[in-house]
């Protein structure tokens, strides 16, 4: 049987141009087809009331967060600074009671831009609110206006790992955040990182690996770099590993 993924759903609070102004919940079409491609069963999961997450989370065997809104400061012990940007806290709960579920289980799950940032402070990590916050020059990790289907920076690998093993030392993606890890989760490891020392892919330091992530959009990717698509079958091959466990 195909493992089960649940991709957990954002929220359009007022869709004027879709939903004639009432609140939505979607997912980006690029994760469903990904998951379905790499041989997944693919869920959307709502944001609904966080207590509801010890009942979801034995109904699957993979979990995918993905991009969306900033995370809110107040979870890593700070106040907001003026260049931040949206945040939700209802959905920094959700998938934080989310996370700390998952963490009881052997089920893997995978973080995607916003999804890589919330996951690393589920486990204790902080985040710059706005790159420009960093002290050392940074790139453009906002690409907008350029295709976000199109690489914009390298990233680096430079130590062994699954995304070394399937881009090698460097490779070109795209970059769509204005947040990033300040400091990384103690029981998290950098796995890749773009060339101004933004850490732009993490794996957890359990011998599974249960927890992984990058900042990229590698669902959006596949067009230019098919290669991407292996980051979603890692997510499989351990939803495999542990449904059969």
């Amino acid at each position: 049987m195909k493992p089960k993924i649940a991709i957990i759903a954002n929220q359009y609070e007022f869709a004027e141009k879709v939903f004639h102004n009432h609140p939505a919940s979607y997912v980006p079409q690029f994760y469903i087809d990904v998951i379905n491609q790499v041989g997944g069963l693919p869920y959307l999961l709502p944001l609904t009331n966080p207590d509801d997450v010890a009942d979801y989370v034995p109904s699957f065997d993979g979990f995918l967060l993905t991009g969306g809104q900033g995370v809110s400061p107040f979870l890593y012990g700070e106040a907001p600074l003026p260049k931040m940007g949206m945040t939700s806290l209802k959905r920094d709960t959700f998938e934080i009671n989310l996370i700390q579920a998952v963490q009881l289980t052997n089920k893997p799950l995978l973080g995607i831009c916003r999804g890589f940032q919330v996951l690393n402070v589920a486990l204790g990590g902080t985040l710059y609110q706005d790159l420009s916050y960093r002290e050392a020059p940074t790139l453009k990790h906002m690409q907008i206006p350029t295709d976000d289907t199109q690489p914009s920076h390298y990233v680096l690998q430079d130590k062994p790992s699954f995304l070394k093993h399937v881009f090698g030392d460097k490779v070109l993606v795209n970059s769509l955040h204005s947040q990033g890890i300040k400091q990384l989760a103690a029981n998290l490891e950098a796995i890749s990182v773009s060339t101004d020392g933004v850490i732009e892919g993490f794996q957890s330091l359990d011998a599974q690996h249960q927890f992984f992530g990058v900042e990229w959009h590698p669902e959006m990717l596949l067009g230019y770099d098919q290669r991407n698509q292996e980051i979603f079958r890692q997510l499989i091959i351990q939803a495999t590993k542990a449904a059969s466990a």
